[in-house]
């Protein structure tokens, strides 16, 4: 949510599309290669958080009846229920998580510049050369003039941002190390990483926010698919996790975690508010940490720095999937002499599906990654060619060129 009001003059208040979010995700050694060292000694005793919501075992089991699960769960996992402790799982979830805070400018419908607040929420992700790096939302740091992070101690630090992608809605932001105090070291404890591919259907979750900001709280819920294709908009290529467990804009951005309190997905309220009521969706975790990495080693590119491709495009369809057998990814329909496709091992009938090992599937998701890159960058696709009757999977590297060049 975006509260903003006119600069210079008499309250405005417009309400802007987005929430209060929360961003639980830990990147683990082997994704990040985490040197051990002090500035990386962060794994402290967890602080324990005011106001989570208590959900007792006999009203898990009571909700869970309702919907059915116990109909299909066997005597053993009945009786794991009946361990579960909802209020120690969020526990250990909720000091991973701190509280985003920028001061944003934007348009308003009468076309005045406006300046407003934005509220969200990230996760400590590693501390490094000097530096504790966070993960949030996109949106809740667009078009922000400042950025601070609140602590779990309660502390709040000034913040930047690294780097973006609007298309998975995930932002980084750094803050100087040496600005915090013991105390707020003491208080971040990094998140657990399950990997998404080991979720299972049936599976019991708990979605962890900030309740629009007035509290921590959690809400109980089960996975009913692990491989939802959501498929308006930017968003249409992204494979999701599909939950019963009450998303909302309280918690959307926050953690999706199973009994053992790792964290599977990053839920978003704004793919739910567009799909079936009751039902709600999170990114698994596999789809960002790629993304996540990627932004946390990359630096910002001015726009007459982006480098190009030199290839046109068309996105391989539905239809095209399910009758002809392609792959998903974009279609290489010709190669544009003297660019940067051209000077490589791409061919024309290609289908491109990542770049560096991102996911790409949509026009929009390729231009928008290879944008992301200066010129003279190496990138890496994951493509797939029709060799012998069959696509098979093949990487080709490609040196990016300048826009004028194409």
């Amino acid at each position: 949510m975006k509260i903003f009001r006119k600069i210079g003059g008499a309250v405005l208040f417009v309400a802007f599309a987005g929430g209060i979010f929360y961003g639980v995700l830990k990147l683990s050694d082997r994704f990040l290669n985490r040197e051990k060292s002090a500035d990386t000694a962060l794994q402290t005793t967890p602080a324990v958080s005011e106001g989570v919501t208590r959900v007792s075992t006999k009203k898990l089991k009571d909700s869970l009846n309702q919907n059915n699960i116990l109909r299909y769960t066997d005597e053993a996992s009945v009786k794991v229920l009946d361990e579960i402790d909802i209020e120690s799982i969020s526990e250990k979830v909720l000091p991973s998580m701190v509280s985003v805070q920028c001061t944003v400018r934007g348009i308003n419908l009468l076309g005045q510049l406006v300046e407003g607040e934005s509220a969200g929420s990230g996760i400590f992700i590693e501390s490094k050369e000097g530096f504790l790096y966070l993960v949030t939302n996109y949106h809740v740091v667009e078009n922000a003039v400042t950025v601070s992070v609140v602590f779990p101690d309660g502390e709040s630090y000034p913040a930047v941002v690294k780097n973006s992608d609007s298309l998975y809605d995930l932002a980084i932001l750094t803050v100087k190390r040496s600005l915090l105090k013991q105390t707020t070291l003491d208080s971040i404890v990094p998140a657990t990483l399950a990997e998404s591919k080991e979720v299972r259907v049936g599976e019991m979750v708990i979605a962890v926010g900030n309740a629009l900001g007035y509290g921590n709280s959690v809400t109980v819920g089960y996975i009913g698919a692990t491989n939802h294709r959501y498929s308006t908009g930017e968003a249409s290529s992204i494979s999701l996790i599909q939950t019963d467990a009450a998303i909302n804009p309280g918690n959307s951005g926050g953690a999706l975690v199973n009994i053992e309190g790792e964290v599977i997905g990053i839920n978003s309220s704004k793919l739910a508010s567009a799909s079936i009521e009751g039902m709600g969706f999170a990114i698994p975790v596999t789809v960002a940490l790629p993304i996540i990495k990627e932004l946390q080693q990359k630096e910002k590119v001015r726009e007459n720095e982006q480098g190009f491709l030199g290839v046109i495009i068309a996105a391989v369809t539905d239809e095209e999937i399910n009758s002809l057998g392609w792959p998903a990814g974009i279609y290489i329909k010709e190669i544009i002499e003297g660019g940067a496709a051209s000077e490589s091992d791409l061919q024309v009938s290609d289908i491109i599906a990542g770049v560096n090992d991102v996911p790409v599937i949509t026009n929009e998701q390729l231009q928008s990654r290879i944008s992301s890159y200066r010129f003279g960058t190496t990138v890496t696709l994951t493509v797939y060619r029709l060799t012998d009757g069959e696509y098979k999977e093949i990487k080709v590297d490609v040196t990016l060129k300048e826009k004028s060049v194409q």
